[in-house]
């Protein structure tokens, strides 16, 4: 399966600052979600009118942070010995475990990020798009098709995670593991020493 790789589009930018999904972003420009993806995917071009409505929202973007995928730990090859071959074994389990919890207590900071960013986008949001559509449009039915797009997402909004004594566990056995993996790599290189 190959791998998705994120996008570099401003429609994908205003998503991850807003916290939208791309059917949230796609109903406020007017198109489906599967043309968000594609344009995304860069395979097409927004409308000009979808691009008109988008300009505003990437105005309201900061500065973006560039960040990469989590380099991999290596992993050690089994040895001859029925000890060591067991210790290696271990270390092996410790080492992928810990790449487990690792990537579930990132993935619950990019959840939280998101709902974060999700909260302050609507508040954005309300504050630039509703006075900006009462003001400037001609006809009250696109201050209503706001009014109705913004409420649609807060209802969408997700309520607060509880998990803080999860999280909490989860770091005191990453912990755990990374203490008996550095005790596992001194009593292995001690056995090195010793038959080498």
């Amino acid at each position: 399966m190959p791998r998705i790789l994120p996008s570099n589009s401003l429609s994908a930018a205003v998503r991850t600052h807003f916290g939208l999904t791309q059917e949230e972003l796609g109903r406020y420009l007017g198109v489906r979600r599967e043309q968000v993806a594609f344009v995304e995917a860069g395979q097409r071009r927004f409308s000009l009118a979808a691009e008109r409505r988008l300009s505003p929202l990437g105005v309201l973007l900061p500065e973006s942070r560039v960040g990469g995928p989590p380099v991999a730990e290596p992993v050690e090859a089994a040895g001859d010995g029925t000890e060591v071959a067991a210790l290696r074994k271990r270390l092996r389990r410790c080492r992928h475990l810990m790449g487990q919890l690792r990537w579930e207590l990132e993935n619950h900071e990019t959840r939280a990020q998101g709902l974060a960013n999700r909260q302050r986008g609507l508040a954005q949001l309300r504050a630039a798009l509703l006075p900006a559509a009462a003001a400037e449009a001609p006809v009250p039915a696109e201050a209503e098709r706001i009014q109705r797009w913004l409420d649609l997402l807060a209802a969408g909004t997700p309520p607060e995670p509880a998990g803080s004594t999860a999280r909490g566990l989860q770091v005191a056995r990453l912990q755990g593991l990374t203490a008996e993996v550095q005790s596992l790599e001194e009593l292995l290189a001690m056995t090195a020493k010793a038959t080498g």
